[in-house]
C-alpha cells in the first residue's frame, strides 16, 4: 500500500473503535459470572474477537478429551485465559503463534501454581504451550511480578471473586503498566466485586459479581495516533466522539504527552477535539513504563518534528508484538534519524536537519514486522516526508480494524495499492 499526505490542513470528525483493554476484562468478567449481557461499544479488534471466539469454545468443548486453546499472538487473550484454564474442568494445551511462544508467562505460571494450579510447560520453561489441568484454585496470599506484564496481575484478579479465600496480592517488580492494574480494578467494582489496589497490595473479596449494563469507552491507544496525525499536519483538527478525558486507560496520558508536541485536548460530553499549536521546546523526554503501547507514536512524531528526544521505561518493549524498540530503530534510521541506544530501557534520539521527501515513484518502504501499532505509528509521517509504502497493512486489526478507512476520511490521506 501507498499512503500520502493530501489536506494538511484538515478538520475531521472521527468515531473511535472501543478500548480493547476495557472490552477484554468485561468479557472475562461476564464469563466468569456466567452473565449473558450485552456489552455497548464492544471492541472489534481481533484480540477482542479472538476472546470472545475462545471463551465460546472453552464453554462449549468436549471436556473428555484434550482441548487446545490457540491464542495467536493475541498476549492479553493466552494471559487471561490460564487463569479461566486453571479453574475448568478438563485438560488444556494453552499456545500461540511463533511469537508468542517466545513471550515469557513464568511470573504468572507460578503465581497460579501456588494458589492450587496444575500447569506444566509442554516446551521451554517460562514460555508456552503450557498443559492445564483444571482444577480448584482457592485463592489466598500470592506475590506476582509484573515486571513483563501487568496482565499477570489483571488475570488473577478478575477470577479471584470466585476463589473461597478470595485474593491478597503482593506486586513485585518495577510495576510496568500500573494503570491497567487501576482499570482492572474499576471495571471489577463496577460489576460489584470488592477489589482495591494500596500501592503494591491488592485485595479482592470472594462474593459474586452483579449483572449490569456497561458501556466500553472509546481506545485511548487508537486515539494516539490521530494525536499524531494532528502534531505533524500543518493545522490540522480532529473530533474524536465518544472518546473521554476522565477515562480509566492508562493511555489517557497521551493527551498529556502530545502537549509537548504542540497537541492540546479540549473535552465536551461527547468527546475530545485535538487542535495543533506551534511549538518553541525542541527537546522532550519521556518515561514509557506505565503507557508502553504509546511508545511508537510518540517516537515517530518526534522523528517528524526533527525533536532531539530522550525516552526510558523501554525494558519490555522486545516482549511486544515485536521487538517495539528494535523496529522503530530500524525504520527511522531508514530517513537518516539517528538514535543513542543507551541500553535496553534508555533510548536517545536526535533529530535531522532536513526530512528527506519521498514520491510515488520513489518512495519509502517501512516494514511493519507484523506489528499493529508499529503500521499506524509510521503511516503518518507521510505528512512530514511524502508517500510511504507498506506491505501488510492489515496488521491494525488487530486493535484498530478501521484505521486506514479512517486516514483517509475526508481524504485526509490518500491510499493506492501497490
Amino acid at each position: 500500500m501507498l499512503i500520502w499526505p493530501n489536506n494538511k490542513s484538515f478538520q475531521v470528525d472521527i468515531d473511535l473503535v472501543g478500548s480493547k483493554s476495557e472490552s477484554n476484562r468485561a468479557l472475562m468478567i461476564n464469563h466468569y459470572a456466567g452473565f449473558q449481557v450485552h456489552i455497548k461499544n464492544l471492541s472489534i479488534a481481533d484480540d477482542t474477537t479472538l476472546l470472545k471466539q475462545l471463551l465460546h469454545k472453552i464453554d462449549t468443548a468436549d471436556r473428555s478429551k484434550v482441548n487446545t486453546i490457540d491464542c495467536e499472538n493475541a498476549g492479553t487473550v493466552l494471559r487471561f485465559l490460564l487463569t479461566a484454564l486453571s479453574m475448568q474442568k478438563g485438560q488444556w494445551i494453552l499456545t500461540g503463534n511463533d511469537r508468542m511462544l517466545i513471550r515469557p508467562i513464568d511470573s504468572l505460571v507460578e503465581a497460579l501454581l501456588s494458589l492450587g494450579a496444575s500447569i506444566e510447560y509442554q516446551g521451554v520453561k517460562g514460555f508456552p504451550p503450557l498443559f492445564v489441568k483444571g482444577g480448584n484454585v482457592k485463592g489466598g496470599n500470592v506475590t506476582v511480578n509484573t515486571d513483563k506484564s501487568s496482565q499477570f496481575a489483571s488475570s488473577l484478579m478478575m477470577a479471584a471473586p470466585l476463589w473461597k479465600n478470595g485474593l491478597q496480592l503482593h506486586l513485585t517488580g518495577d510495576l510496568s503498566s500500573l494503570p491497567y492494574i487501576d482499570m482492572t480494578v474499576d471495571i471489577m467494582k463496577r460489576y460489584g466485586a470488592y477489589a482495591e489496589r494500596i500501592e503494591r497490595r491488592v485485595v479482592v473479596g470472594y462474593g459474586d459479581y452483579k449483572q449490569v449494563n456497561i458501556t466500553v469507552g472509546s481506545d485511548w491507544s487508537a486515539a494516539s495516533y490521530w494525536y499524531e496525525i494532528v502534531a505533524l499536519s500543518d493545522m490540522g483538527s480532529v473530533f474524536l466522539r465518544n472518546l473521554y478525558i476522565n477515562s480509566i486507560q492508562g493511555d489517557i496520558a497521551a493527551s498529556t504527552i502530545f502537549e509537548q508536541l504542540g497537541v492540546y485536548s479540549t473535552a465536551d460530553e461527547y468527546g475530545v477535539v485535538l487542535k495543533r499549536e506551534d511549538i518553541e521546546n525542541r527537546e522532550i523526554s519521556y518515561d514509557f513504563l506505565k503507557t508502553p503501547d504509546l511508545f511508537p507514536a510518540v517516537v515517530a512524531s518526534c522523528a517528524g518534528l526533527q525533536i532531539h528526544a530522550i525516552f526510558t521505561g523501554l525494558q519490555n518493549m522486545a516482549i511486544k508484538e515485536s521487538d517495539r524498540m528494535t523496529s522503530m530503530i530500524a525504520e527511522l534510521s531508514k530517513i537518516g534519524i539517528a538514535f543513542d541506544r543507551i541500553s535496553d530501557d534508555v533510548l536517545v534520539m536526535k533529530p535531522l536537519d532536513k526530512l528527506p521527501i519521498y514520491t510515488q515513484e520513489n518512495p519509502i518502504f517501512f516494514n511493519t514486522y507484523g506489528d499493529h501499532r508499529i503500521a499506524m505509528a509510521l503511516a503518518p509521517l507521510s505528512m512530514k516526508i511524502g508517500v510511504v509504502m507498506m506491505d501488510g497493512t492489515d496488521v491494525v486489526t488487530k486493535s484498530y480494524p478501521l484505521f486506514w478507512q479512517d486516514l483517509v476520511k475526508d481524504k485526509i490521506f490518500l491510499t493506492k495499492d501497490k
